[in-house]
């Protein structure tokens, strides 16, 4: 997993989330176009995240099997490639 990639995802939807609760403090209604498209932003993160996370996983679970532990991801995609 790009740790980089992870880091700004992370933080991005920090600020979402932030931005969430001082819309709904300010809006006061959860139901606003406006909120559900922050909402919705914030899913689709939450959902990148998620992907990313498998996916090293995934490498992890092939890392043990191929006797290849140590590697990060990217090297070991070119050990396995």
């Amino acid at each position: 997993m790009d740790r980089l990639e992870t880091t700004h995802l992370v933080r991005r939807l920090q600020l979402l989330q932030r931005r969430l609760c001082e819309m709904a403090n300010d809006i006061g209604s959860l139901t606003d176009p406006e909120i559900v498209a922050v909402s919705e932003e914030a899913d689709h993160l939450i959902i990148q995240l998620q992907r990313l996370r498998k996916e090293e996983a995934e490498y992890r679970r092939l890392a043990e099997i191929s006797g290849l532990a140590g590697l990060t991801a990217p090297q070991l995609t070119e050990e396995v490639g």
